[in-house]
């Protein structure tokens, strides 16, 4: 199929979606990807990262020091604890830590900066991001639950983020990764 076919026929699908596009279905990055473009495996949502299905796993940054003081990181260190444990696995700047939440889904902190005080780059968050996904294929993980990260106290910007993750992410298209917009009721 050309490309110009493809193009095509996903402007004609696209003129039938509904008006809520959260409620269509979800598909990995293999269903759009191509030889010739970068997937998008981004899909961006409404609502409270903790409410995800527990066959997605979920990520967030943190810094190597795991105070875990501020924003997001104060919810994940309240729900899931174990400080000492993701401590004593000596993740550094650019790598990452992660817990088992006794199913199938993994708690990942990626590290993105040596100390909380200071800010990422987009270079530390892409090895953090790699480091994830390369432990994600090797327990079969494909569906992934993330905040904006690294959007909030961090500061980076969000376009930015979103295109790295679909750089790493839709290498080899297997993976679903939702971004949860928290709404404040």
């Amino acid at each position: 199929m050309t490309l110009l076919r493809i193009v095509r026929t996903v402007a004609s699908a696209v003129k039938s979606f509904p008006n809520n596009v959260h409620s269509l279905p979800v598909a990995s990055c293999r269903t759009f990807a191509t030889s010739n473009a970068m997937a998008n495996c981004v899909r961006e949502i409404e609502g409270d990262l903790f409410s995800a299905p527990k066959d997605h796993s979920l990520a967030h940054c943190v810094a190597a020091d795991l105070k875990m003081g501020a924003g997001i990181a104060v919810r994940f260190k309240q729900l899931y604890g174990k400080v000492d444990e993701l401590k004593a696995q000596n993740a550094d700047v650019g790598g990452v830590a992660v817990l088992a939440d006794g199913s199938s889904r993994y708690v990942y902190y990626l590290i993105t900066k040596k100390t909380y005080n200071l800010k990422p780059t987009y270079d530390d968050l892409t090895k953090s991001l790699r480091a994830m996904k390369e432990h994600m294929a090797k327990s079969g993980v494909g569906k992934l639950a993330i905040p904006r990260i690294g959007c909030g106290i961090d500061g980076l910007e969000w376009g930015k983020v979103k295109e790295i993750l679909n750089t790493v992410f839709g290498e080899d298209s297997a993976y679903e990764i939702v971004v949860y917009n928290y709404v404040p009721k």
